[in-house]
């Protein structure tokens, strides 16, 4: 019984999911577009140590989590630690599997964590992230937009771009729109949902 909750969860989230991006328009821009600087987060170095090839961290004083290596052909993956995002508390770690890397951002005291496709990078002017992915051959582009509020990161949309554009780079992020540059040298835009 519990098994069909789980899948019927599923493909709601897959139809919603598929259904806000067909409805998302990507509109080409014909005027210049201001752009606006990206920053790398700064991370600040943790002395933690792996302990039989696993990351071990307290969240909310309480339970443990873990991140642990695994060097088998079929299950390959590895967890490394950045450190600690400068002035809060959220925790960077890079996973590398052997097709795919990730970022994986903890919230110890909030007991949250949030998995990115890249690492984030910090909009001028703004309490906004973005992250690109980097992707391989049948995945789309994709930009994940986040936000920081009270010391958490959360996402706040993930922008599935058609085949038929290939980012170049973000220009400007705005309340409600993102405006994208293409491999073309085309401006797009698309609305930001919230």
């Amino acid at each position: 019984m519990r098994i069909n909750y789980i899948i019927c969860f599923l493909i709601l989230t897959i139809f919603s999911t598929v259904n806000a991006q067909s409805k998302r328009q990507f509109i080409k821009v014909e005027v210049p577009v201001f752009e606006q600087k990206l920053n790398e987060l700064i991370i600040e170095k943790l002395n933690s140590k792996k302990n039989n090839g696993c990351l071990k961290y307290k969240q909310n004083g309480n339970a443990e989590v873990k991140y642990c290596d695994n060097k088998s052909e079929d299950n390959y993956v590895e967890y490394d630690e950045l450190g600690k995002i400068k002035n809060t508390e959220i925790i960077v770690i890079n996973k590398f599997t052997y097709n795919e890397e990730f970022y994986i951002l903890i919230n110890p005291k909030e007991s949250k964590t949030l998995t990115l496709y890249g690492f984030p990078l910090k909009i001028e002017n703004s309490n906004k992230y973005l992250v690109y992915n980097n992707p391989s051959t049948d995945i789309p582009y994709s930009i994940q937009i986040l936000e920081m509020k009270n010391g958490e990161m959360k996402k706040i949309d993930e922008i599935l771009y058609p085949i038929d554009i290939t980012i170049k780079k973000v220009l400007r992020v705005d309340k409600s729109e993102i405006f994208i540059l293409d491999i073309k040298n085309q401006v797009w835009k698309t609305s930001i949902n919230k």
